[in-house]
C-alpha cells in the first residue's frame, strides 16, 4: 500500500484502484502484484486483454466502457470467494522438476496454483473503483 501511495503518479490513490481507458487501451492499475493480478486477469477474462499482467495493473480490453467494466467487476465479485487461476506458460510446466512423469493436466495445475494470489486478488476487488474514461 505504501509503494502504491507513493509511486502510483494518480494511477491510484489509497482510496481507490483506477481503471484508466483511452479510446486505443484501457488498464487497470491495482499495484498488487503480479500473483495477484494474474489471478484477476484469468477471473476476468472476458475484459482482460491478451497481454500479460505485470505488478502494477492489468491490460484491459480497448474497447472497454463503463458498463462492460461494471457487468465484469460484479459478476466476478459475486461469486467470490471463488476465483480463477492464472494459466500455466508450457515453459513453467516443463520445467517443474519431475514434469516428465506428471500428467500434463497435473503439471499444469501445480503451476497455476503457485502463480495464483488468491488472497491478494480478494483484497483488490474488496477495494473500490474509479473508472476514468480519457478521450
Amino acid at each position: 500500500m505504501e509503494l502504491r501511495d507513493s509511486r502510483a503518479g494518480g494511477t491510484v490513490g489509497s482510496e481507490a484502484t483506477i481503471v484508466h481507458a483511452t479510446p486505443i487501451t484501457a488498464r487497470w492499475w491495482t499495484w498488487a502484484g503480479y500473483r495477484a493480478n494474474a489471478t484477476l486477469a484469468a477471473s476476468m477474462s472476458t475484459i482482460a486483454a491478451r497481454h500479460r499482467p505485470d505488478d502494477f495493473g492489468i491490460p484491459l480490453r480497448p474497447d472497454l466502457t463503463a458498463d462492460l467494466w461494471r457487468g465484469a467487476l460484479e459478476t466476478v465479485r459475486s461469486g467470490l470467494p471463488a476465483l480463477e487461476q492464472p494459466a500455466a506458460d508450457q515453459r513453467a510446466v516443463r520445467g517443474l522438476k519431475f514434469s516428465d512423469v506428471l500428467p500434463p493436466d497435473l503439471a499444469s495445475a501445480t503451476i497455476a496454483a503457485r502463480l495464483a494470489d488468491l488472497d491478494g486478488a480478494r483484497r483488490v476487488l474488496s477495494e473500490k473503483v474509479r473508472f476514468l474514461r480519457i478521450g
